[in-house]
């Protein structure tokens, strides 16, 4: 157990409590929720359901580390193309930009040109 969990907070920084609730994620609830997902899939599903089904906990939230770092994250992703702007909204529970207006679409950095049109003003 990290010792913030327990307000033991006597050589505690922020940025050693955000890497020992990560640790505490990695290497104490996950190897519990694995056993877990396994068991359901062993005792709970058909054996005709385990290829279609299958049990996944999410500790996305407890993993998902400080805001700055989170937008820096999501700034890299938009301006190189492989999030949309509702990607990055949906993950930060904020609601979806139209499609018509953008929300959807894949920008490069620069010019941030939607992805569909880079090349577009060299004839490609």
């Amino acid at each position: 157990m990290p010792p913030h969990l327990v307000q033991s907070l006597e050589h505690a920084t922020f940025s050693n409590i955000e890497h020992q609730g990560i640790d505490f994620v990695q290497h104490s609830i996950t190897p519990w929720l694995v056993r877990w997902e396994q068991a359901i899939i062993k005792d709970l599903l058909l054996e005709e359901e385990q290829d279609e089904y299958f049990p996944k906990f999410n500790v996305d939230g407890l993993l998902r580390g400080d805001y700055q770092s989170r937008m820096n994250g999501y700034s890299i992703a938009f301006s190189n193309g492989f999030m949309s702007p509702n990607e990055i909204r949906r993950l930060e529970n904020m609601n979806p930009i139209p499609a018509e207006d953008g929300g959807d679409d894949y920008y490069l950095n620069g010019s941030y040109t939607k992805l569909k049109d880079a090349g577009s003003a060299y004839g490609k």
